[in-house]
């Protein structure tokens, strides 16, 4: 019976929100998280939600009222919430830039029995999830992701520190779920460490994904200066073998004037290479002769 009302939910949840005015939803949400109108970091009062909705409806011509508002927001934090738990879990690497999760096959299987949320997971992964991340400010979002991209070597100190860094952090954040049970009364120093260790994380991981992104733009300038690289020497091939063309050395050939037909068959054989039509060109009359003579 859960996974059937579940099913029924995320069919619900298609039908009323197209992806073009979920993204807007999530960019108004994040535009209000950052002004700071959370309400005891969980939710937003009547009023934000009021103004929410007008944002919406002047975006979308369409009115979700409040009691929706607030339901697809708990979706997305449920989604986000799923999704950190799956990237995090052993054996299940992710890709930020491709947005895809890889993992065996049996793996996803006995997963996604334990957690049907996670099956459209399989094909993408959970779209503006680094977004969505700022807005529930889960540590997960940038903690326990396998990057698994081929880097180039960092070029600073700050660069070569961020994957250390970010294993780190890995290491330190636990993240509750939302229907973990503790008992505050038997383990009060537990309840403590775990609160102090969110706090200390929340306001260094924020930092280690804005060396991340600066990690990925100083490899993304490195793959074009490359690829620069190799379109100048290409054209520098390409003018070169333009400058000592076969016809070029034919030219020169006929301009001597007393080539006879034997020495221009072995001179024609001999320029079908570079290396000889650069020698033949770079020769003046004189030389050419007697390298004709030669053949």
């Amino acid at each position: 019976m859960h996974i059937m009302a579940s099913d029924d939910f995320d069919f619900d949840d298609k039908a009323e929100w197209s992806s073009r005015n979920e993204e807007i939803f999530i960019r108004i949400l994040h535009e209000h998280v950052k002004m700071g109108d959370l309400d005891s970091k969980t939710t937003f009062n009547k009023k934000i939600w009021s103004v929410i909705d007008d944002k919406l409806f002047a975006e979308t011509n369409r009115r979700f009222t409040e009691p929706k508002l607030k339901s697809k927001f708990n979706r997305l934090r449920k989604k986000h919430r799923e999704f950190s738990d799956l990237i995090k879990h052993p054996g299940f690497d992710w890709n930020p830039v491709t947005n895809i999760v890889t993992a065996p096959n049996s793996l996803w299987a006995n997963y996604a029995k334990k957690v049907p949320g996670v099956k459209p997971y399989r094909k993408k992964g959970l779209e503006h999830f680094h977004m969505l991340g700022e807005i529930f400010s889960t540590t997960t979002a940038t903690s326990h992701t396998h990057v698994t991209l081929n880097q180039h070597s960092p070029t600073s100190d700050d660069e070569r520190e961020l994957p250390e860094n970010l294993f780190k952090a890995r290491a330190l954040v636990h993240v509750p779920k939302d229907d973990d049970r503790v008992d505050l009364a038997a383990e009060p120093q537990k309840v403590k460490r775990v609160r102090r260790s969110l706090d200390q994380s929340s306001e260094h991981i924020p930092k280690l994904w804005d060396k991340m992104e600066h990690y990925m733009e100083i490899c993304s300038e490195l793959l074009k200066h490359k690829l620069e690289k190799i379109k100048a020497k290409s054209s520098a091939s390409t003018r070169k073998i333009e400058m000592y063309s076969v016809q070029q050395c034919v030219d020169a050939a006929e301009a001597l004037g007393d080539v006879d037909a034997d020495t221009f068959d072995k001179l024609m054989k001999k320029i079908m290479h570079l290396e000889w039509r650069t020698a033949f060109l770079s020769m003046n009359d004189g030389r050419k002769r007697g390298w004709l003579a030669s053949l």
